[in-house]
């Protein structure tokens, strides 16, 4: 097309209410050809960018339009505003090349090779969009290989939310990340800030140690200054120690080297083992659909009980016992790194412990009320069955309270709450029990003080209903995720204060389950919304909320293995040998 011949419709942009508007889309289309040509022709051109060497005229209009960088340059009272050629410091001259080139098209080419620089380029200069399509497409890419360069890229630039799924990407796969190339790059001070990190899930500390070696012995010459500093972040005292007989004996230029003797002496000072890879999640109960054939999504009860590490693996899957099959509603806790399991289903009153260290299922004295939409919490050793409903009446939410006697081997019933409840969220933390929501009380925050053997309602209210929210106690604090909850809450019991925190939901949590680990919140399956709400299935995806960043990630993790709702997702420890 000639560069001046006008395209060959009618655009109309009338504003009687009689004739409505009429607009090509194919304008925007011609009209950024316009500029090109412009461009390439040194048409109107009034300003030269350079950038390491790279020359790139360009029309002031033009990236004033595209970018509040540039306009704030060119209005008066900058230098800038009267020079020809203008010298862009700081910024790669490809990247810088590929903006104007976005500019003047609204089309950039994204790949792993140009991200960095196009990223630091498009925040400096303000160019949102390409900002956002960095991001997103670091995101997407993140990876063993990729993680470290992420998160340090995100920290430089204050993208919390990319830096924050980054580190929890790199600490949760520093098994496969100490294997790569850009582990072997990294700078002491970066390297020292990961392996330190108590999120790290590192299965056994040798392989920390080990990893440590591997970074050093690729550039043992200038890193061995550094190596008493790292060395000290290993936790000698945890090291099978034939191993460390294995690598002082079998090379003493290395061991000199690496004065791991010295560093072993001083051991004691890391008595304490890294605890959070030291955990196995059980998924048991709830509800998954029937497969894809299913065309009416219907539910039916889980039949399996399974056992994942960290990242989501499966250790273990295997029938629940039959007086287990039927445990919908039911409530579980975890007391001494046994899981209690209560009521719901065809056995409200029945009430069953699993042994972890056994693997095995035994029945414990039954409840003295029936009870389903319920819950349970373990406080000071003991596991306290609290509120529900009445599975023949509905209407009738209950307000007793029981507690396992483990001298007596039965259940004891103690006050009872203020209000009775169904479907709440509940936590211990700071010695009491806490009860947020559920349906009559949606709103309420209700305490027991075991010390006081007393109920009572917090004059704080919920600013929103709290239906089926999951209430996970950390560092004296109580996040409160899922159910009916629009985003993260945060009541710290001391100061009966709530805060609204800014994460939301990237999956839908209603009827989800939720656990602690290190300084992250799991947030597991739940009901997805299909056909405009009218229809619900449940899905398989794993939410992170990170509370140190209070950003929610999602999908550096593996699903689980089956899609659950009102399940019951928990942590028990697991020591490895």
């Amino acid at each position: 097309m000639d560069a001046t011949a006008r395209p060959s419709f009618l655009s109309w942009n009338w504003t009687s209410p009689k004739m409505p508007g009429v607009q090509d889309d194919s304008y925007a289309a011609w009209f950024f050809q316009q500029l090109q040509d412009f461009r390439s022709e040194g048409h109107l051109v009034d300003v030269t960018l350079c950038a390491e060497g790279t020359e790139i005229p360009c029309h002031r209009l033009v990236l004033s339009a595209c970018t509040d960088y540039f306009r704030a340059m060119f209005r008066g009272g900058h230098p800038e505003s009267r020079k020809d050629k203008i010298e862009m410091l700081g910024v790669n001259g490809e990247a810088l090349e590929s903006l104007v080139t976005y500019a003047y098209t609204s089309n950039i080419n994204i790949t792993m090779d140009n991200v960095q620089s196009l990223f630091e380029a498009a925040n400096m200069l303000q160019v949102k969009p390409v900002e956002e399509g960095c991001e997103k497409f670091l995101k997407d890419k993140l990876s063993p290989e990729t993680c470290l360069r992420t998160w340090a890229l995100a920290d430089k630039l204050s993208y919390t939310c990319l830096s924050a799924k980054a580190r929890s990407y790199a600490l949760k796969k520093f098994e496969d990340v100490c294997e790569t190339e850009e582990f072997l790059q990294l700078p002491v001070d970066f390297l020292k800030m990961y392996i330190t990190d108590e999120g790290l899930h590192a299965r056994k500390e040798e392989r920390v140690l080990e990893a440590i070696i591997h970074w050093a012995i690729h550039n043992l010459e200038e890193r061995q200054r550094h190596l008493e500093e790292m060395l000290a972040c290993v936790r000698f005292s945890s090291v099978n120690q034939s191993l460390l007989k294995n690598i002082i004996e079998s090379d003493q230029v290395l061991s000199d080297a690496l004065g791991i003797k010295e560093q072993i002496k001083k051991g004691s000072r890391h008595a304490r083992p890294r605890q959070i890879h030291q955990e196995e999640i059980i998924l048991v109960g709830g509800c998954t659909d029937h497969g894809p054939a299913n065309a009416d999504f219907k539910t039916e009860a889980n039949l399996f009980m399974y056992r994942l590490n960290l990242r989501f693996d499966v250790i273990d899957c295997k029938p629940v016992p039959r007086f287990l099959k039927h445990m919908e509603s039911s409530a579980v806790c975890v007391v001494n790194s046994d899981i209690f399991l209560t009521g719901g289903g065809e056995y409200p009153t029945q009430a069953f412990r699993y042994n972890s260290s056994l693997n095995y299922w035994t029945k414990l004295a039954s409840l003295w009320e029936e009870r389903v939409c319920h819950g349970m919490v373990a406080l000071n050793g003991q596991a306290y069955a609290v509120g529900g409903m009445d599975p023949v009446d509905y209407d009738r939410k209950l307000s007793s309270v029981e507690v396992y006697r483990e001298k007596t081997k039965s259940w004891k019933k103690v006050k009872p709450l203020k209000v009775g409840v169904r479907n709440f969220g509940i936590a211990a933390c700071c010695n009491k029990i806490y009860i947020f929501g559920g349906e009559l009380a949606s709103t309420t925050i209700q305490c027991y003080d075991p010390s006081q053997k007393e109920w009572t309602v917090k004059s704080m209210q919920l600013p929103e209903p709290a239906l089926c929210v999951r209430a996970c106690p950390v560092n004296s604090k109580i996040y409160l995720v899922g159910g009916s909850f629009t985003c993260v809450h945060r009541y710290d019991p001391q100061l009966d204060c709530l805060e609204k925190m800014t994460a939301e939901p990237l999956k839908s949590w209603d009827h989800c389950s939720a656990f602690v680990c290190g300084s992250e919140i799991y947030i597991t399956g739940g009901l997805s919304k299909l056909f405009h709400h009218y229809l619900t299935t449940p899905h398989a995806r794993v939410q992170c909320y990170d509370m140190n960043s209070d950003t929610m990630t999602m999908g550096f993790l593996k699903d689980l293995p089956i899609p659950l709702c009102s399940h019951h997702a928990v942590t028990l420890s697991k020591h490895y040998s």
